[in-house]
């Protein structure tokens, strides 16, 4: 039977322990900075008075009850309840979309806070706690193949699948690969070259077996790419007998750019793999007709 992307990320990645991190960044009492002038608050003989929230705190605060998506919830705490938050972060093994569910949560509070209103003069400002906020989410959001969609109007965000392709291809083959597909996508790998050719590498041994079942110019393109563009062999070396004058000029990430072309000629080719056995199961419905 086979497993779901998230089934088998979850093998390597805790997703309770990461929602958990989470939940703690946005009750940190450091999340937001606020600075209000002293002709607003004379408390101090300071310029501004100086107050931090969470960023859960300074929604509910300042932003909830105007948001437009907040249903008939009243504060954040009720919308908590409402999406059995407390729930989720007890569970050592959520399921995909109860992770989901938190990180929505969490997405809406981050996309929409800094349009809180507060008194002339008053300014607010982010902290490390914010920028901690963000990139722990973008690793959950990269590591599930799924992306932050902001609808204006209705002042929501939801989270929906990035590319259909990394996800279909990576519940159709092992686990070991699935994942190397998924992390070809993450953040960290952008300009790391070294690491999306080891990637690939791994991808074109899967296919090489395999080729002779793919549309002759897809892997005609595929496989000329792996010889040339310095993934199978050193292209860059002038004392290698496979150096490409070309390639070894080409910059850094005009380089990179053709990597990600390749890879994603890859994931059509494994789907074109998977179609061969869909069709030969349709041909097998057929004799029963």
């Amino acid at each position: 039977m086979r497993k779901t992307i998230f089934e088998q990320i979850k093998d390597r990645i805790s997703f309770a322990s990461e929602i958990q991190r989470l939940d703690k960044l946005i009750n940190d009492p450091n999340g937001i900075r606020i600075e209000i002038p002293n002709t607003l608050f004379t408390m101090t003989d300071n310029d501004f008075d100086i107050k931090y929230y969470s960023l859960e705190d300074f929604f509910d605060a300042f932003m909830f009850k105007t948001w437009k998506a907040r249903g008939t919830c009243i504060s954040c705490e009720d919308m908590r309840e409402a999406l059995n938050l407390d729930e989720i972060l007890d569970s050592d093994d959520p399921t995909f979309e109860e992770t989901i569910s938190y990180c929505e949560y969490v997405a809406n509070l981050i996309k929409l806070h800094d349009r809180a209103e507060l008194k002339e003069g008053v300014h607010f400002y982010n902290t490390s706690v914010t920028v901690a906020i963000i990139t722990n989410l973008n690793s959950i959001m990269d590591w599930l193949n799924q992306e932050m969609v902001f609808f204006e109007n209705e002042e929501r965000v939801l989270i929906t699948e990035k590319n259909a392709a990394v996800t279909a291809v990576a519940e159709c083959v092992d686990e070991e690969l699935a994942y190397q597909i998924v992390k070809y996508n993450h953040y960290t790998l952008k300009g790391d070259i070294s690491k999306k050719k080891e990637i690939l590498l791994k991808l074109g041994s899967e296919l090489e077996p395999k080729r002779g079942q793919l549309n002759s110019k897809l892997g005609d393109n595929i496989f000329f790419m792996l010889n040339n563009l310095n993934i199978r062999h050193n292209n860059k070396s002038k004392k290698d007998k496979n150096y490409k004058e070309y390639v070894a000029k080409m910059k850094k990430n005009k380089l990179e750019e053709w990597y990600d072309e390749l890879y994603q000629m890859m994931l059509l080719a494994m789907l074109e793999l998977e179609q061969v056995e869909r069709n030969q199961k349709i041909n097998e419905l057929k004799t029963h007709f």
